[in-house]
């Protein structure tokens, strides 16, 4: 019972209101509709129905949202749905590892704590990669501790396949829980060292042949059979995994770390670098998942050394242990130190380890409450819990009161671990206890929950005090202020007079082309019908070269030239586009309709 309402209170927030998010982000609905459209554009992850150019991520999150488009239409319910619905699986997925060598209160606990995370919230009900990738790293963790338990081959294979499927998702990304999972099979499984060990090589094996076969397939179609792969400079899926998907996110380029990845032109100049152990808790990623990162930091602890002293150790809890522990410190390490492409929403990697580790943490501390040092690091971890809140709150005025109860709750749950002694005291503890968990997230979601998200960056909660921050950028960027920021960052938005115009084009394959992928991406979803994003994401990718949209022209493939002059103004355009871009000019002439500048390439 306790379990179907904390799915059902789970389901509530995340699909609330849901259409409020619009297209969400406009990028990954362009590519859901175009895979909707095209089976060819389903299978390569293009932008748009001609398949021109795909998207910078593996198609797996797309294919499932071109196929709900494909059967309930292009509306934000078919394309956000089935984020929802991940995002309830894998709150489930929480409480069923839990509870596999726990109580029914920790493993509810766990699966509280991952459904109120800020980031999950956000992200469950967007259109990004990331409600997938969580759904099957949460899974593959799941098949490990059934496979730790019987040494089935099964069961390692079924982690395997999960685990690369979330490659499918999101790359690198997804391959977070590696170490922890080879800890686990080789020091906890079960059967000989030697049936571990093969058993390991079947797991990676599986993980390979489901996370590389699209990737290799797509490599080997002539480039001329198949689009350009977008966001890589050499037109190689692989290429794109281990640059822009892989080192690149390590590496320091002269970005802002104030603004994090908001498309401004403050972005384009150099800055420092903001790496360290302190980084997820300042402004721009402390609101989306640090609210209990000292909490977990301290569950920890308290399980490293206090795990033998509980008296009920086995190799399953062990294994689980182990995975809980490592998951956490390597996701909280990477995320710390990576360069300077790192989006906030990656935090989004902590939320299954924390809500692992929490549970174990609190419910080992409580067990041996009566003895010094837990007793202490209990309280410790309350009075921590609350302090970091506090702090997070003065981030922003928009949290209203929350503030003030979550100090008073935070201070009545020491009180309470430390005096507990009849059942009624011990109960009220516990609740308090809980709320203090969730307390913080809780406020940051009533705000996520009420408020409109579209663009590049999504972020939860409320909008920053502090002018430098990812959110206040974000804010002033929505506003139009600068006109740069809103087209990068968000897209322009088409007026009926131009949708018109690109709904009428239907003699030609691409109704228009266009720069930057999310301008493109709009004009899109609002005609239904291929808008060609010049150049890719941000105009320099190699796609189409001038020869080949003189091409494209002089076969009147395309109708409309849309000319953005921000962003011509604004950013440095690749090289095709730019030479794209004179030729247009120089040959065509320009029509203003709406305020927009549009070129007739078929005259």
């Amino acid at each position: 019972m306790a379990l179907a309402g904390l799915l059902a209170a789970t389901a509530t927030s995340f699909l609330w209101a849901l259409d409020r998010n619009g297209w969400a982000n406009p990028y990954y609905s362009a590519a859901a509709l175009a895979g909707s459209q095209d089976w060819k554009a389903f299978f390569f992850g293009s932008l748009d129905a001609g398949n021109l150019i795909t998207v910078d991520k593996p198609p797996l999150s797309i294919w499932i949202m071109a196929l709900s488009v494909r059967l309930f239409g292009l509306n934000s319910w078919s394309l956000l749905v089935p984020q929802a619905l991940m995002g309830i699986a894998t709150t489930w997925l929480i409480y069923k590892i839990i509870r596999r060598n726990h109580a029914a209160a920790p493993a509810l606990l766990g699966g509280l704590i991952y459904a109120t995370t800020p980031v999950v919230v956000l992200m469950s009900r967007y259109n990004n990669p990331e409600p997938l990738m969580g759904l099957l790293t949460v899974a593959a963790t799941y098949f490990i501790v059934r496979a730790n338990e019987s040494n089935r081959w099964s069961w390692f294979l079924l982690s395997g396949t999960a685990l690369g499927l979330g490659f499918m998702a999101k790359q690198i990304q997804a391959f977070l829980p590696i170490p922890a999972f080879v800890l686990a099979i080789v020091l906890c499984g079960a059967g000989t060292i030697g049936s571990r060990i093969w058993r390991l090589l079947g797991f990676l094996g599986a993980l390979i042949v489901s996370g590389g076969w699209w990737l290799i397939v797509v490599d080997l179609i002539p480039a001329g059979s198949r689009p350009y792969i977008g966001g890589s400079a050499t037109n190689s899926m692989l290429e794109l995994t281990i640059d822009y998907n892989g080192l690149a996110r390590f590496l320091r380029f002269s970005t802002n770390p104030a603004t994090g990845a908001t498309p401004t032109p403050e972005d384009l100049s150099p800055s420092s670098y903001d790496g360290g152990l302190s980084r997820l808790f300042n402004a721009n990623f402390a609101p989306e998942g640090a609210w209990l990162l000292f909490t977990a930091l301290t569950c920890t602890l308290a399980l490293v050394m206090l795990w033998r002293e509980s008296g009920h150790v086995s190799k399953s809890k062990t294994g689980l242990l182990t995975i809980s522990v490592t998951w956490l410190a390597t996701t909280y390490t990477v995320l710390s130190f990576m360069g300077t492409m790192t989006h906030t929403y990656y935090v989004f990697s902590l939320a299954a380890p924390i809500a692992l580790v929490i549970p174990m943490g609190v419910a080992l501390l409580w067990t041996l409450r009566g003895r010094l040092i837990p007793r202490a690091m209990g309280v410790v971890l309350l009075l921590g819990t609350g302090y970091v809140a506090t702090r997070i709150f003065e981030y922003s005025n928009g949290w209203g009161s929350w503030p003030v109860s979550a100090i008073a709750i935070t201070l009545l749950a020491a009180a309470g671990w430390l005096l507990a002694e009849s059942r009624i005291q011990v109960r009220l503890t516990l609740v308090l206890i809980g709320l203090v968990l969730i307390w913080g997230p809780l406020a940051t979601d009533t705000i996520t929950l009420s408020t409109p998200h579209f663009g590049t960056n999504p972020l939860s909660g409320p909008v920053s005090n502090n002018p430098g921050t990812l959110s206040a950028h974000l804010d002033a960027a929505r506003r139009g202020d600068p006109p740069l920021a809103r087209q990068l960052g968000f897209g322009a938005e088409p007026s009926p007079a131009v949708t018109a115009l690109l709904q009428n084009a239907t003699e030609s394959e691409w109704a228009a082309a266009t720069y930057t992928a999310q301008n493109a991406a709009q004009y899109q979803l609002s005609s239904q019908r291929p808008v060609i994003a010049l150049g890719g994401w941000l105009g320099t990718d190699p796609a189409p070269t001038l020869d080949q949209f003189k091409s494209l022209v002089s076969s009147k493939r395309i109708a409309y030239f849309i000319w953005q002059q921000t962003i011509v103004d604004g950013i440095p355009l690749g090289r095709d586009a730019a030479a794209t871009t004179e030729w247009v000019q120089s040959n065509f002439k320009g029509e203003n309709v709406d305020g927009v500048t549009i070129y007739n390439l078929r005259g």
